[in-house]
């Protein structure tokens, strides 16, 4: 089976430049989870009807994708599917047809479909010349109303809502937008139908119409889910889909073993990976290709994005991680920020107000309060006191320090880049420290203290 999106729509409604189907969804384009559900679903063989916008989209999705141009972007729905016919006139087989705002339909159920088709033809013996997604809704409300023979799932009609009679209206059984038509039934049937009069658009609901008059059979088939049929058309629909798919996420990993506490204040996307017994507090956002190993924290309001957390590493509140891996037990905050393809190392501490960029932590590393290490590497259980500066930047070129194992570096030091501070060496506090200090030795870099007897009152007048 091949599929075909259509993305060709103008998005008016969404008041941006922008085409409506790369407006994104947890950190994804809209799109991006169209064509994953249609491959999920088993199918490979994907084309894309693009018009707005379409240079846009190619570049978003890459050039693994047919990608077929809609010349008038008021041509509608049947119109777009025409605009594709090379790529699926020849085939024996049915074609999945899919609009690319339609985000929340999952595998299961493009899988499910095909199952249908193929049971109705083994067991019924018919070739039945499509099936079409459909959904019971409380308010149906702006969607096509679906006229079936009475007491069957044979489909008679698609009725647009402004078009429907006042009985028509009060059908709650609505079209989902997702088709699978017999490539020979729909070829036919696409060059027989005729625009409307009163858009000049060609619609696939015709398409339907012509088929049903030839005697061909076409069924619905129930989505498990309602919200499945949701098509995005307002910035207000894409919140409302997007908090959809973030809440299957949470239920996805929470019925894999991760608690999540207040689960509707987190953030969470789709390449994140959890294992069992992490446990995520409100208001965590997790970002990019996260993976978080067993019995990982994730206190409140804090921030990991593309970065790989160990065994029971602690972030606590209101810190951030990016593109970096904690190791085994480590803790990072609070209000601690983690960056720039840093590794802390097994049960080191990066604590309140430190700031870590571009550096390697070895093990028991403490680095507990309002320090900045910047491309450095820090062996083991080295500690790095308040308000300590690796100054890495000389105006032109950034440096390196390196502060060996069992090195002590005291409050206030700063540490002017490139340097190396040696194994077991002592910085002592408030040090200004210009020169590679030797292994075991001491550094002590200050002015000279004066006390003036009386001068304090004199200046405090």
């Amino acid at each position: 089976m091949k599929a075909v999106v259509l993305a060709a729509g103008l998005g008016t409604r969404f008041k941006s430049d922008k085409p409506k189907v790369l407006h994104e969804l947890l950190g994804k384009p809209m799109l991006w989870y169209v064509v994953n559900t249609i491959r999920q679903g088993g199918i490979e063989d994907i084309a894309i009807v693009v018009g707005h916008g379409a240079e846009e989209v190619k570049k978003t999705l890459g050039e693994e994708f047919a990608y077929f141009h809609q010349e008038n972007p008021k041509g509608g729905t049947a119109d777009a599917v025409l605009s594709s016919v090379d790529f699926w006139r020849n085939s024996e087989d049915y074609l999945l047809i899919i609009n690319g705002d339609s985000p929340l339909v999952s595998s299961d159920t493009i899988k499910n479909m095909q199952r249908f088709l193929l049971l109705v033809e083994e067991y019924e013996k018919v070739k039945l010349a499509g099936v079409i997604l459909t959904s019971v809704l409380q308010d149906p409300t702006g969607y096509g109303r679906i006229v079936k023979e009475e007491g069957t799932d044979r489909i008679l009609r698609i009725v647009e809502e402004k078009d429907a009679t006042p009985q028509e209206r009060n059908i709650r059984e609505v079209n989902g937008g997702v088709y699978m038509f017999y490539v020979p039934y729909l070829l036919e049937a696409l060059f027989k139908i005729k625009p409307s009069e009163a858009t000049g658009e060609l619609y696939l609901t015709d398409v339907v119409d012509y088929m049903v008059s030839k005697g061909y059979e076409i069924r619905s088939f129930m989505a498990s889910d309602p919200t499945e049929i949701v098509g995005v058309n307002t910035r207000w629909e894409l919140s409302f889909a997007e908090n959809i798919l973030r809440l299957k996420l949470i239920k996805y990993w929470a019925q894999r073993g991760v608690t999540f506490h207040i689960p509707e204040t987190v953030w969470i996307e789709p390449d994140v990976t959890l294992s069992r017994n992490v446990e995520i507090f409100p208001n965590a956002v997790l970002k990019g290709k996260t993976k978080l190993s067993k019995g990982v924290v994730i206190k409140t309001g804090a921030v990991v994005e593309d970065s790989e957390l160990g065994e029971d590493v602690v972030i606590e509140p209101y810190s951030c991680v990016e593109r970096s891996r904690v190791e085994h037990k480590a803790v990072i905050g609070p209000y601690a920020h983690v960056r720039d393809r840093t590794v802390v190392g097994e049960r080191s501490e990066v604590g309140n107000f430190v700031e870590v960029k571009r550096s390697r932590l070895g093990k028991r590393v403490k680095a507990k309060h309002l320090a900045y290490i910047g491309d450095a590497e820090v062996g083991d259980n080295v500690n790095v006191g308040a308000g300590v500066v690796t100054a890495n930047y000389d105006g032109k070129k950034k440096h390196r320090t390196e502060i060996g194992k069992n090195a002590f570096v005291g409050s206030n030091s700063l540490l002017i880049a490139p340097i190396r501070v040696g194994n077991f060496a002592y910085v002592a506090g408030g040090s200004v420290i210009t020169k590679d200090v030797p292994d075991e030795a001491l550094a002590v870099e200050r002015a000279e203290l004066r006390i003036v007897e009386g001068a304090g009152k004199k200046k405090l007048k």
